[in-house]
């Protein structure tokens, strides 16, 4: 995996002049003061991966932020420049800001494919955690928590899966609504008893009752099969009959179409109702209609660059001089940023699909219907009239599909479109009307009136047939598709909770080894089911053994920013597979005194394989995590700013607690010195008893980093001693010192009767800095 070993930076940011930094695969810590440009670090480092800076990316900045990214100070004919060497050399790149015909343009300098491709999967992981990000994941939706982690963990694809199965199963319910199988075969049999005089279930019924039917007439015809049955209607009927039947034909055909309206209205309306509330949401938000409105610019352009049909290297629209390689880069790059967006859109215009769909099959019927002769007569006007009113209630469905998100036009209510029933109603009953008249007029010509019977009750017979297989297909499409729905989401909810469990395992070992002994345990991500599937991820927690969520529900600020460092540690080792470095910029601002030393201890004991990038403005955090780093070779420096040249590194690492102390010498400031002093010395004896080796009492980690200046001094002493470092162990300043510690050190920084005057504290410091001097590198023989 990979690690940096140097960063140069010039001209972007707070820097202006060029910054090195070169830690060489070892984990930095930088102070620097507010204002001193040490994020410009942070800013250029996501900048190089990701193309842009979410903190700079927003429309009044514009550009993609390259304008607030280049250094203000920076003359125009200057090149910004970010510079990374990896422990991958094949990796190593210069990524360049700089001006061509008035605009500004970014490229890498590394054109290798390996490179892109590491450049792409470092997107996706966990580099950089800032202090205004730290509790974005804790206090997240429950459905962004669960789109967040699928993101990262690639479980969006399976997402993706298991959504085009759902809306499969959502189709096949439709259409077996749709069929209403159960009422039409309802409806055809009464047809058939009617009829035939019978109930009807098989075929050899059916040939029994026809010719039980057709014995009066003494033709002298007795079918066998069911197939025969065509051939005895043509004996039947006469030349003069065709109109007749057809008529009669027409009136049935139109009765079942009328009869069987109401699931498709109610399928239509259903459809309606979504596509409004989507299209309502959308264009009540003005942003989100800008940002479609982009995403749609933005593919278009994307469309016309890969069709070769746009060969010039400019910006078609702003017509800036541009490679269209890069101009395609960065177009890609948008639209993915407006992905939420669009699937809002993408969610309307599923909608819109399906309710065309069911509008354009219902058209076709409608069609046909208007283009048959017998629709077309003046005896069946009114039929027209209906038929033709239904026809328009469908079209004014298809023109409300046809307004545009920016029209500015609204939906018509549903109510107020909604497709008349009774009108429905009155073309089913006219044709019924006239079918019975029809047939009253044949009961003198048994011929005719019997070929319409067997004709009427076979095609009931046949449609009873084709329904019912119909149904079973589609019904056990529904139940397989149903079935595999079903399972499908158990393994993913079996999949997710078993990743769940070892991530919350993690994040909760994080957390309590920040929080020792606190009443906050247990700490888990829990999947949210709604209607059996998996719909958002909560997080739970047992505060004094009783389960509770939201975590800011009792946690204070400290613990939540705790439990955000937790999540987003466990993030790093569970998902970056590319590097091994990540950077933490400022993310202890609000944390107290006990979890800024447990933070420091777990970045130290947890994460010692990993090199940390660690920026804080806290002097005091500084020097805790100070001399725990310089103890684990870490890089240590101090971040300033001028106008001149911007952030730099000052030359030597500042020690912040030594320098405080020298300026209020300076100043005879008195207030806090004594104690000031104290910490000074404990801190310089940690640091040469670690040094030398020198043996102490085994005491845990808190109270090991307490220990006293006399308890050091003195084992001290004793491994010089041990040691045999001749005249070192006898020096009279150790003596002086030990003094100085028991008597002014300790008395003067804690509650005492003496207060130490300002002459005193300056002999106590001088005795330090010999002391130091005493025991640096170049002097010290032990």
């Amino acid at each position: 995996m990979t690690k940096i070993k140097s960063i140069s930076i010039k001209g972007l940011r707070g820097i202006k002049e060029q910054l090195t930094l070169e830690p060489n695969q070892k984990s930095v810590l930088l102070f620097g003061e507010n204002g001193s440009g040490k994020s410009s670090i942070t800013d250029v480092i996501e900048w190089f991966y990701n193309n842009r800076i979410d903190h700079l990316s927003g429309e009044e900045i514009g550009r993609g932020g390259l304008e607030a990214l280049k250094n203000i100070f920076l003359n125009d004919n200057t090149d910004a420049v970010a510079d990374l060497e990896f422990t991958d050399e094949k990796l190593n790149s210069q990524k360049t800001i700089y001006y061509k015909a008035g605009s500004l343009h970014s490229e890498f300098s590394n054109p290798e494919p390996i490179f892109k491709e590491y450049v792409d999967m470092s997107r996706k992981e966990n580099l950089i955690l800032r202090h205004q990000d730290l509790l974005k994941f804790i206090l997240f939706s429950k459905k962004d928590k669960l789109d967040n982690l699928s993101e990262i963990i690639g479980f969006s694809e399976v997402s993706k899966v298991r959504d085009i199965l759902g809306k499969a199963v959502n189709e096949v319910k439709r259409e077996y609504k749709k069929g209403n199988y159960d009422h039409q075969v309802s409806t055809q049999q009464p047809k058939i008893i009617e009829s035939l005089g019978r109930t009807v279930n098989t075929d050899d019924q059916f040939v029994e009752a026809v010719n039980e039917l057709v014995k009066p007439l003494n033709i002298g015809i007795k079918i066998e099969r069911i197939d025969e049955i065509g051939s005895l209607l043509l004996q039947l009927k006469k030349p003069e009959d065709r109109l007749f039947i057809e008529l009669q034909s027409f009136y049935h055909k139109t009765f079942d179409w009328a009869s069987n309206l109401l699931p498709v209205l109610e399928i239509i309306e259903d459809l309606f109702k979504k596509y409004t509330d989507q299209f309502q949401k959308i264009i009540s938000d003005v942003e989100k209609i800008n940002k479609i409105l982009l995403e749609n610019l933005l593919t278009e352009g994307v469309k016309l660059i890969n069709t070769n049909a746009y060969t010039i290297d400019e910006c078609p629209l702003c017509l800036h001089p541009k490679p269209l390689s890069e101009l395609l880069k960065e177009l890609e790059t948008r639209i993915i940023e407006l992905q939420s967006f669009k699937k809002e859109k993408l969610k309307l215009n599923e909608l819109k699909g399906s309710l065309n769909k069911e509008l354009r099959e219902a058209s076709n019927k409608v069609h046909l219907l208007l283009s048959d002769k017998n629709t077309n007569t003046e005896e069946n006007r009114e039929l027209k009239d209906r038929i033709e009113r239904f026809k328009t209630g469908l079209e004014i469905y298809a023109a409300q599909l046809n307004l545009e998100l920016l029209s500015g036009q609204q939906l018509k209510a549903c109510e107020t479109i909604r497709i008349d029933r009774e009108n429905i109603n009155r073309a089913a009953a006219f044709c019924r009307q006239k079918f019975e008249a029809m047939r009253e007029a044949t009961k003198d010509n048994p011929r005719i009136d019997i070929h319409g019977r067997i004709l009427l009750s076979r095609e009931a017979y046949n449609n009873i047939k084709k329904l019912k297989k119909e149904s079973e297909i589609v019904l056990h499409q529904q139940n397989s598709l149903e079935a595999i729905y079903s399972e499908f989401l158990k393994k993913q909810k079996e999949s997710l909770e078993s990743f769940l469990t070892f991530f919350s395992n993690d994040i909760n070992e994080l957390y309590q080894f920040m929080n020792p002994d606190e009443k906050v345990e247990n700490i888990r991500l829990v999947p949210i089911e709604k209607a059996d599937e998996l719909a958002g991820i909560t997080l739970e927690y047992n505060f004094f053994k009783n389960a509770e969520s939201p975590p800011h529900k009792y946690l204070s600020e400290s613990h939540l920013n705790c439990l955000g460092i937790a999540f987003f540690l466990t993030s790093v080792k569970a998902f970056n597979k590319s590097n091994k470095f990540f950077i933490l910029d400022d993310v202890i601002s609000s944390f107290d005194t006990t979890h800024r030393k447990r933070f420091a201890d777990l970045l130290i004991g947890k994460f010692s394989d990993y090199q940390v990038i660690l920026l804080t403005h806290e002097p005091n955090f500084f020097e805790i995590m100070r001399n725990l780093a310089k103890r684990n070779q870490w890089i240590i420096n101090t971040l300033k700013w001028s106008k001149q040249i911007g952030t730099y590194l000052a030359k030597e690492p500042i020690n912040l607690l030594k320098h405080k102390i020298e300026s209020k010498l300076e100043a005879n400031d008195e207030d806090g010195l004594a104690n000031d002093i104290r910490q000074y010395i404990e801190q310089t004896l940690k640091d040469i008893a670690y040094k030398l080796k020198v043996r102490v009492t085994f005491m845990y980690n808190d109270k090991n980093e307490d220990r006293m200046a006399n308890e050091l001094l003195t084992d001290l002493r004793h491994h010089l001693k041990k040691e045999k470092a001749l005249g070192l162990n006898d020096n009279p300043i150790i003596e002086r010192l030990q003094s100085s510690s028991l008597f002014i050190g300790n008395k003067g920084s804690h509650s005492s009767l003496f207060k130490p005057g300002i002459g005193d504290l300056i002999a106590t410091w001088k005795d330090v800095n010999e002391f130091e001097a005493l025991f640096s590198s170049n002097k010290c023989p032990v």
